[in-house]
């Protein structure tokens, strides 16, 4: 199929509009699949609020995000490394526990985590929270001893 339309693309006596309607398909699929891997900013600010219950706001910095494709059943993991105001980082922790995380809670490691980590540097991890939903969802926030970094985790099994 791709050839067909590559040869009709290329065709010298073809209609220039039609050429161009031809390869709008092409360009489409391309740009779903590339947001498919790689996802936006906003994919991950939907995963923040998802995990935090809070809105992110506009005037923070990501540091490093990763996720992994969602499998047939939907499931995936994201992690997202962001630098937050001060107040968010101070206020987080108790709207954390409002919506139940646990601190000191467990860490589930994925390949997407464990990139995050090395991407902290000197930093280490000084909170922890953590949420195991029943239908087998895990959110993870992790406060960095700069006051202003945290890591996000949203996992689904």
């Amino acid at each position: 199929m791709f050839f067909l339309l590559y040869r009709f693309i290329k065709r010298k006596n073809s209609n220039r509009r039609l050429r161009i309607i031809a390869f709008a398909p092409v360009l489409i699929i391309g740009y779903l699949l590339y947001s498919a891997v790689f996802p936006s900013e906003n994919f991950y600010r939907q995963d923040f609020k998802e995990v935090t219950g809070q809105d992110l706001p506009e005037s923070v910095e990501f540091r490093y995000k990763s996720a992994t494709y969602p499998d047939h059943f939907g499931d995936y993991t994201s992690v997202a490394i962001i630098t937050v105001e001060k107040e968010l980082y101070k206020n987080l922790p108790q709207a954390l526990v409002k919506k139940g995380h646990t601190e000191k809670g467990e860490k589930v490691h994925s390949k997407e985590f464990d990139k995050a980590l090395k991407h902290i540097g000197k930093l280490e991890i000084e909170k922890e929270f953590t949420l195991h939903q029943k239908q087998g969802i895990y959110y993870y926030v992790g406060f960095l001893t700069d006051h202003k970094s945290i890591i996000v985790q949203r996992l689904s099994w």
